[in-house]
């Protein structure tokens, strides 16, 4: 925050010294050549830790990521049969042409939060992957499925409803957009958790780009990356992507949230929205100003802090920087999806889903790299009661997921890790087949007992 402080007062005196120094002036001043005119033409490259052209001096510890290679177990992945059994009900698939040049974003949502999706899908002009979860519930195979958390809903209301959500985004919206919806038949008296990590897999599985983003879905992104155009519609930019990805770098994007919680909650929605779309230079001036601030930064600083948001405000140079892996470690990442493992899908409900898969990814030899210019910002909303539960849970110890997180470091750190899942271990992330046989059928609502 002093930081913050400083350099608004070096601006104000800036203007007050001489009335003629424009805003592009300054920020030449301070940043070298203005940011207008280089993002068209990125070539991302590893920024040098000799290089003299540091604009933020800050001293990146080496041994903070220094660990001997780990073992790589003889399979990629469990088949555990106590994983969600979701089934598919129905998917709808946009009509709209994507280029060559693309990156898909992926997420998952509870079928209430499609308002969340609907952000994502207007601030997003490329392929949109979204998992639509809801529980199911019938008496009898004869009987008419139920949702239980809707009284008087039937599974056809679902349907509809999301058919025409579905062809609002297709008229309206800039995403190309898929959605699957799926469920999971419960007892209304013993529900499950929501399969978070269960939904994430069925994404990767949908996604059809090399290059995928995987986003919760009360977040929104930048359009391209916040890359002026062509930006990675350049297939030479886009083919360094594909490379960097392909070779385990996975980029960064640093994620903010808005400083003033206490404010109408459709204001600060409307706001985080326009940050979306506004681009670097004005996410810099809200930062600058302490109107937006990394994600959780006061609440939970290890999330986000190996990112080093205030590194990347200053950087202007097309050109990304290591971030260093820290326990608790959970950035947005652009990835690629032929070296993407699964996730672990006994991970469900709220809590150490993905710090559990970012140190998946490090253990597979993963590294992390801020990309200069893509940012993510949280949409501000009620706090749902998976993450009521999560906090009571806490307060009286570790949960049951806080244990399952422990158990999965410890055997990444063991060297025998493997994600259990229902698609192993018959196909991988990217589609392709191990050479092991398939021992279960595709799920269907036929199939259900």
């Amino acid at each position: 925050m002093m930081k913050r402080v400083f350099l608004c007062i070096v601006l104000s005196l800036c203007v007050g010294l001489n009335g003629a120094y424009s805003t592009n002036k300054i920020d030449q001043m301070i940043y070298g050549q203005g940011m207008e005119g280089v993002a068209h033409r990125l070539l991302l490259q590893e920024e040098e830790e000799t290089s003299a052209e540091k604009l933020v001096p800050v001293v990146e510890e080496e041994e903070q990521d220094v660990s001997p290679p780990r073992p790589k177990p003889d399979v990629p992945c469990y088949y555990d049969e106590d994983v969600p059994r979701l089934v598919s009900v129905q998917t709808w698939k946009s009509k709209k042409t994507r280029p060559r040049e693309s990156i898909t974003l992926m997420t998952q949502l509870s079928d209430d939060r499609l308002k969340m999706l609907e952000n994502q899908c207007y601030s997003w002009n490329d392929p949109l992957v979204a998992i639509v979860y809801i529980p199911l519930y019938k008496k009898s195979p004869e009987d008419t499925t139920i949702i239980p958390t809707y009284p008087n809903t039937t599974l056809d209301d679902a349907i509809r409803g999301i058919d025409a959500f579905h062809y609002f985004m297709e008229k309206t919206a800039s995403c190309v957009l898929t959605i699957e919806l799926v469920g999971q038949f419960l007892d209304p008296l013993d529900p499950e958790e929501y399969p978070i990590n269960a939904l994430r897999n069925r994404a990767i599985k949908l996604a059809e780009t090399e290059v995928i983003f995987m986003l919760d879905v009360d977040f929104v992104a930048c359009a391209g990356l916040g890359m002026e155009a062509p930006g990675y519609r350049d297939p030479t930019v886009y083919n360094q992507l594909v490379e960097l990805t392909s070779q385990k770098k996975a980029l960064v994007l640093p994620a903010f949230e808005i400083t003033k919680r206490n404010q109408d909650l459709i204001m600060g929605q409307n706001f985080a929205r326009n940050m979306a779309i506004a681009g670097k230079s004005v996410m810099r001036e809200k930062y600058l100003s302490g109107q937006v601030d990394a994600f959780s930064g006061q609440d939970a600083p290890w999330g986000h802090g190996p990112t080093n948001t205030s590194k990347w405000i200053m950087l202007e140079a097309p050109m990304t920087y290591r971030a260093f892996y820290q326990p608790k470690y959970e950035p947005y990442l652009v990835l690629n999806k032929k070296v993407l493992p699964w996730c672990d899908e006994r991970f469900v409900g709220y809590g150490g889903n993905k710090i559990a898969f970012i140190n998946q990814l490090r253990g597979e030899g993963f590294t992390f790299h801020v990309h200069p210019f893509g940012y993510v910002i949280h949409v501000p909303h009620v706090k749902t009661k998976a993450a009521n539960t999560f906090v009571l849970a806490k307060r009286k110890g570790a949960s049951d997921m806080d244990h399952l997180r422990a158990l999965v470091e410890r055997e990444i750190a063991e060297g025998h890790f493997v994600p259990h899942t229902g698609f192993c271990p018959h196909e991988n992330p990217d589609g392709s087949d191990d050479g092991l046989e398939q021992e279960t059928e595709p799920l269907t609502l036929l199939q259900h007992e």
